[in-house]
Formats: structure tokens, sequence, C-alpha cells
């Protein structure tokens, strides 16, 4: 019985283990998503879900800021601290940086505009617990991201929100936070990718 509760212990400290998001708006602006993931409804998913760092790539957008917290910190290097009524995010906003790499590789949960680019990034630390979620962007959606965007999700390599506002709606986020992808090879197995794009760019 002793074994059996260490080990449940075991179990309800790794479903506690800290994790962080990361959202990337590319090198235009998505002001819908930048402000959305900034409510107090998101913010509340973060903390319900032991999330604990949010780092935000706004391209040329408005620089994010957290009117639901009641006490925000902000260090020289840009690194903002949100204390909310149960949990506390670091957060931390930028508009660019020579390589997103870093913040990709350590995040759980990445949300993310249609790019390929973007989306091949976030696809190349394959990981069941690395989740990709695209946000459409309806003002500079074309329909080849669109398409590319739905044919990764039919795949089951990543998750998609027609609308930045989704990100603010529970059962939305739940269905996000159940999302179990499918891992996406690298190497050879990343022609797949290729030959999407090539398919929905009409190159072949």
């Amino acid at each position: 019985t002793a074994h059996k509760k260490k080990g449940n212990t075991t179990m309800e400290q790794n479903e506690r283990k800290d994790k962080s998001v990361f959202v990337t708006v590319g090198t235009t602006q998505f002001n819908p998503l930048t402000s959305s993931i900034t409510t107090p409804e998101f913010l509340s998913f973060l903390s319900c879900h032991n999330y604990t760092s949010l780092t935000i790539q706004y391209g040329k957008g408005i620089p994010p800021s957290f009117p639901s917290c009641t006490n925000l910190q902000r260090t020289d290097d840009g690194v903002m601290t949100c204390f909310l009524e149960n949990q506390t995010i670091k957060c931390q906003a930028y508009r660019f940086k020579p390589s997103l790499l870093t913040d990709i590789s350590t995040a759980s949960l990445i949300l993310s505009h249609a790019g390929a680019g973007s989306i091949m990034e976030g696809l190349s630390f394959p990981s069941v617990k690395k989740k990709v979620v695209v946000v459409i962007n309806s003002q500079l959606m074309n329909n080849h991201q669109l398409e590319l965007a739905h044919a990764m999700k039919s795949r089951g390599y990543l998750f998609v929100l027609e609308h930045p506002e989704e990100v603010r709606e529970k059962n939305v986020m739940e269905e996000v936070e159940r999302f179990v992808p499918r891992k996406f090879e690298g190497g050879d197995g990343g022609k797949d990718f290729v030959k999407i794009v090539d398919c929905q760019m009409g190159f072949v």
C-alpha cells in the first residue's frame, strides 16, 4: 500500500510539472491573438493547467498588456511577471529575435500563425508533450495557408483554431489540452510536409 501511495505521489508531481506557452505571430502583426492571450479567461486556463511561463513574439503589432493582472512587475530585460490569484506566471514579450528555436524547443504549448515556416519550426521538435496550435489570422490569411493548416490538422500533427478569440473559450482550450498530436518525423519523414506544401501551392 505504501509503495502504491508513493507511485501516486510521483504521478501527481509529474502532473504538476511546470509548463510553458510560446506565442508567435511571424513578421507581421496579429493583434487579435496577442490581446486574447492576455485576457483573464486565457490566463485562468494557464493557471488551472500549471503553465507558469508565457512568451509572446508579437512582430509589428501592439506590445501586449496584461489588464487582468493586479500586480505586474517589469524588468529592464523585457520580462514581465504577472501575479494571478492562484499562481504566478512569468511573461516575456518581444518583437523579433534572430531565431525562435530556443523558445520553441522549451515550450509545452505553441500558439502560432499559419505561416509554413512557423508551422515547420513548431513541428521540428517531435514530442507528445509539445502541442502546436495554429490560429487563423483572417485578415492576412490566404487560401494556401488555410489549406496547409487544415491538411496538417487532418494528419493529426496539430490543432487549428479558426478565430483568435477562441483561446478565451474554456471548452475549446480544454479540448486543446486533451489533444495528443501525432508524432511528426524529421529527416526523410519531413518530406511529407514538403509534399503537403507543394500540393497546396499547386506545384504537383
